[in-house]
């Protein structure tokens, strides 16, 4: 498994496309916050929650805050991540010849899902990291102390990451699934505007459990506890094992 992991960082290196994607997520991070534009995807079909953010007078903290919002507009960037890590090698049918190595196929699933879950990392960090540098060059206030800005830049991006992955992870068992790359892209690109729409038919409870945008947002912007999160992350985990696992049995079924 690690040197599939290895393998899969080694071809990233030599890949345009992940350049592509730092290079853009530091434009729309730099873009965004300098400008003060305040955006995204409702999932709750409110845009409450970015008046009132956006509305005050904008600080360092204010433009974290922001750029949780903006999550869903990197989605169209970030499936670059998914497309790199998984569809190359399902597209090209070359994760036979990785099987036939001798990894198992459940190594092999989740060897791509923690690659997968690292670039998503590494690409959150830089979003949030630029927001931060972008607001401190703006010359303008902290906006609160230095624990909470260090608190809410932390937990914002290791936030996002988590439960991007965990939506991730629901194209991976309909690759695997289906064999083709265009639904699962798809799919996860509208999952923000699914989640809406779920929310606009009908006031169910459960569709809180995965809105995980809607998670990470509040996480964010401070709209809700750490101490709320067990019940959405243990859905999520959950949800985590129900996709990889019958991913890897499909693929044990799948010929080479």
């Amino acid at each position: 498994m690690i040197n599939q992991i290895r393998a899969d960082f080694y071809r990233q290196i030599h890949t345009t496309g992940m350049y592509i994607m730092l290079v853009l997520t530091i434009i729309y991070a730099a873009t965004t916050t300098l400008g003060q534009s305040v955006g995204g995807v409702t999932v709750r079909g409110d845009s409450g929650q970015f008046a009132q953010v956006g509305g005050k007078s904008w600080s360092v903290l204010t433009g974290i805050k922001v750029a949780n919002m903006g999550e869903t507009m990197l989605l169209y960037v970030f499936i670059g991540v998914f497309v790199i890590v998984f569809g190359y090698e399902f597209s090209q049918k070359v994760y036979k010849n990785t099987l036939i190595s001798g990894i198992s196929r459940l190594a092999f699933v989740l060897a791509k899902y923690l690659v997968m879950l690292l670039d998503l990392l590494l690409l959150f960090a830089v979003n949030f990291l630029t927001v931060l540098m972008a607001g401190l060059v703006a010359g303008r206030p902290l906006g609160g102390s230095l624990g909470t800005l260090f608190g809410t830049f932390s937990l914002s991006f290791v936030a996002a990451t988590f439960f991007v992955s965990v939506i991730f992870s629901i194209g991976v068992f309909l690759l695997v699934l289906t064999g083709s790359i265009m639904i699962p892209a798809i799919v996860v690109v509208v999952f923000p505007l699914i989640v809406s729409v779920l929310h606009v038919l009908g006031e169910w409870d459960w569709i809180k459990y995965i809105d995980f945008f809607g998670v990470a947002q509040n996480i964010g912007v401070g709209g809700m506890k750490v101490s709320a999160l067990p019940p959405y992350i243990a859905v999520s985990l959950v949800l985590l094992v129900v996709m990889i696992g019958p991913s890897a049995l499909m693929l044990r079924n799948k010929e080479l």
